[in-house]
């Protein structure tokens, strides 16, 4: 099963298996809020079914989510349309998509993504594309390559029995340097919370 057919399979239980939005997403949150201008454009690469971008919806003038499930895509719409958020919308997309324009986004932000698909380096590149000059990326993967080998048996066993898709052993160090091969300035790279793994990066599109 490729990993569009996989999410489209898990999205009308995605919300489900959501952790509770405790202090660590307080903080998510309010770390993309320093950067975003009040009235900017934000892209949400990897939306699923839109909790976390309607929560950043507050923080700038439009922010569009996208996913290549189709059904992640309905309920985050029905979601923005249920809760009264007018600045926020969700495409079933990908950032390749040519409709959008070169230099079109103040910010991008792009939550537990990069592990899961093929050529992250690509996606990378589109990002400094479509950005402002001076514009933010906003990042968090989980750096698989520098888990404990442990990991590789566990990550082979959950994916081997379809609970996880394919994922990929990204390593920390690569991935800063592939934010500074493309253009970016990696401002902060850090893991902010534990429990999760996942990896936070803070970059820059040099004006």
């Amino acid at each position: 099963m490729d990993d569009a057919r996989f999410w489209e399979r898990k999205a009308r239980r995605y919300d489900a298996k959501l952790p509770p939005k405790g202090p660590n997403f307080a903080a998510r949150i309010e770390r993309a809020r320093k950067v975003f201008p009040p009235d900017g454009r934000v892209l949400d690469v990897g939306c699923a079914t839109g909790e976390i971008t309607l929560d950043l919806a507050p923080h700038c003038g439009r922010i569009t989510g996208l996913d290549t499930a189709p059904t992640m895509i309905e309920i985050a719409n029905r979601k923005a349309q249920d809760r009264g958020v007018t600045n926020a919308n969700f495409e079933a997309k990908d950032p390749a998509d040519p409709t959008f324009a070169p230099a079109s986004f103040d910010a991008i932000t792009c939550y537990s993504v990069f592990h899961l698909v093929d050529d992250y380096a690509t996606m990378l590149r589109r990002f400094h594309e479509l950005l402002k000059p001076d514009g933010h990326v906003l990042n968090e993967t989980p750096c698989l390559g520098d888990w404990g080998p442990h990991w590789r048996v566990i990550l082979g066993v959950v994916t081997g029995v379809g609970l996880v898709p394919r994922v990929r052993r990204i390593r920390r160090a690569d991935l800063e340097a592939q934010f500074e091969r493309v253009g970016f300035e990696v401002i902060d790279s850090a893991v902010y919370n534990p429990k999760s793994g996942q990896h936070c990066v803070l970059a820059r599109k040099p004006a």
